[in-house]
């Protein structure tokens, strides 16, 4: 069988990127690509011109990440770095210790927190260390570290440097300062190599669920005419089944037409991207100028097919919304897009409230995704207040549906009354209704 191999990118300068991969070497099953590097600001030439595709990356340490971060050449899940933690700075006084045979007393310090090493030096009952710390902001603050550490030591405040950087490292033994370079732990890299690992396979797993496009259409023609034989249908039909077509040859799917307007494309979950969640709404649209029709589109993700399917009508229950598309995972999250580039997206989940609030509704008539719904949809507008017509609105429901759900919502004890508002005619003011917020 053909195995597809995860590949880690491990990116620093030369001595941090040996030390990362001597480590490696336990995990036999993982291709690790090194990407060595003099400057920083070389990364983004390294990242940009690899040749093969990298499942995670792993930097050497916080400058360099937070770099790649930063000027957005990763993002967060595809990236971690190890961290320095007490160890490190313990292992790299006693190497500086044995070095010089002495004790040394006054240290610079740089990349830690201030607090971090407090209770470090505190734990081991060596307060008696004075410490000067320079604390990561922002990869930037590279530029301040030999200043910082050569002004410390001429002044006679520090005895030693310990850096995390090897540009600073390089500098300062270049003007005889006394400086030792802080390197993540064994233990440290470790965990960041299996923490790269998991979230690799992970994404692999994910890309490879089952996905299925669904898309359905009403043809409003007058019942009157012969539907099935109508010329006017049969072009509109043979027009959407085209784009749905071109859609599925651009996610790799296989096209089905179900009938009664209903299609669907299978394919894998990573096909689906924001440019193909783009061509879905510029499909709709194209079919909206022809014809007038409205296009509604749900996508199903899971484990199997069947599951996929049963998240494309869950999905398809879930709104009305001209131009949007509805995702439904695994885990039943469901994901409302629309808008400029999706720059109107909302999220609520079909199974969770909190554990107070799940007590609540056992008995009710009001499902789970319904308050998950109306809790998002109150975030989107934010809005603290609504009343029977909002929830309507929102709902896509009559006004009475409304005012049942409000009812139970009520009786169980998840919203309450906190005002009225005249409805603008001389009947009764429209009562307002409030979550109690006990529902995380």
């Amino acid at each position: 069988m053909y195995h597809i191999i995860i590949r880690i990118g491990i990116i620093g300068p030369d001595d941090s990127v040996r030390q990362i991969l001597s480590v490696a070497k336990e995990f036999p099953n993982v291709e690790f690509i090194p990407f060595v590097y003099k400057d920083v600001y070389q990364v983004n030439k390294l990242i940009a011109q690899h040749m093969k595709p990298i499942d995670q990356w792993l930097f050497s340490g916080v400058l360099n990440y937070h770099y790649a971060i930063q000027n957005n050449l990763v993002k967060e899940e595809q990236a971690t770095y190890p961290p320095l933690h007490g160890s490190s700075l313990f292992a790299t006084l006693l190497e500086a210790q044995l070095a010089a045979n002495k004790v040394f007393k006054k240290i610079s310090i740089d990349t830690f927190s201030t607090e971090e090493i407090k209770k470090t030096l505190s734990f081991y009952h060596l307060q008696s260390i004075q410490f000067t710390n320079l604390p990561f902001s922002d990869y930037t603050y590279i530029h301040k570290l030999v200043e910082f550490h050569e002004d410390l030591y001429k002044k006679g405040k520090s005895e030693i440097a310990l850096t995390s950087t090897n540009y600073a490292y390089i500098q300062l033994k270049e003007k005889d300062i006394p400086v030792y370079r802080m390197n993540p732990s064994y233990l440290s890299i470790k965990l960041s190599l299996n923490l790269l690992i998991e979230r690799a396979q992970a994404h692999r797993f994910k890309k490879s669920q089952i996905a299925i496009i669904g898309c359905t259409v009403n043809f409003h023609h007058d019942q009157r005419e012969n539907i099935h034989y109508t010329y006017k249908m049969k072009q509109e039909e043979l027009d959407i089944k085209k784009e749905l077509l071109y859609l599925a040859e651009k996610v790799s799917g296989s096209f089905v037409s179900v009938g009664n307007g209903f299609y669907l494309i299978y394919t894998n979950r990573g096909e689906i991207n924001h440019k193909i969640e783009r061509t879905i709404i510029q499909l709709s649209e194209k079919i909206f100028d022809l014809h007038r029709l409205k296009l509604h589109f749900s996508i199903g993700f899971g484990e199997t097919a069947s599951q996929a399917e049963q998240h494309v009508h869950l999905g398809l229950k879930q709104g009305r919304d001209h131009f949007s598309i509805i995702t439904v995972d695994e885990s039943q999250n469901i994901t409302i897009k629309s808008g400029e580039d999706f720059d109107d997206t909302f999220q609520y989940s079909m199974i969770s409230i909190g554990k107070k609030w799940g007590e609540k509704i056992k008995n009710s008539s009001i499902s789970v995704s319904i308050i998950s719904k109306i809790i998002s949809l109150t975030k989107r507008y934010h809005r603290t207040e609504f009343s029977s017509q909002e929830i309507a609105n929102w709902l896509n429901c009559s006004s009475r549906n409304a005012r049942r759900i409000l009812s139970e919502l009520e009786r169980g004890g998840l919203i309450k009354q906190c005002g009225e508002m005249q409805s603008g005619g001389r009947g009764r003011p429209m009562k307002l209704y409030c979550f109690i917020d006990d529902h995380d």
